[in-house]
């Protein structure tokens, strides 16, 4: 078992502008604030989500596109270091127009209606992903 210890740095929570991409937008604040390792939810809608789930047979993530606007029931996710850069790993919980729900891996492509976060930041020795040969998943390290 890998296991490390933290304790709360600080908690900061934001707002993402309508449009934004929910990846490249959680990204660039954990660059501009030079957070390295923490955790992430948030709430809100989306205009378009592109999530998925990763096929353990194959090796690769399968994703699907949902064009229509959706609330973010729940969205949560965690952040590390990979190739020496901040990384967020989120999953979310969406439901549609009829409340029925889709989840899974959050991708680029997840286009911002209304989304509110909060990210707790861990003091601490960061977590940094490596490659996992027997997953094929990029996971946390020593």
């Amino acid at each position: 078992m890998l296991f490390k210890e933290f304790k709360i740095e600080r908690i900061l929570q934001g707002r993402l502008p309508k449009g934004s991409d929910i990846l490249e937008g959680i990204g660039s604040f954990l660059k501009d604030k030079s957070i390295q390792k923490g955790m992430l939810s948030g709430i809100g809608a989306v205009s378009k989500a592109r999530i998925g789930y990763y096929d353990q047979k194959d090796r690769v993530y399968k994703t699907m596109v949902f064009d229509e606007p959706m609330e973010i029931l729940s969205l949560k996710g965690n952040i590390s270091i990979k190739d020496s850069e901040p990384f967020v790993h989120i999953h979310g919980v969406f439901s549609k127009k009829d409340c029925s729900c889709v989840g899974g891996h959050i991708f680029e492509g997840t286009e911002v209606f209304a989304f509110e976060f909060e990210i707790a930041e861990f003091s601490g020795h960061v977590f940094k992903r490596a490659y996992d040969e027997e997953t094929g998943l990029y996971l946390w390290a020593i």
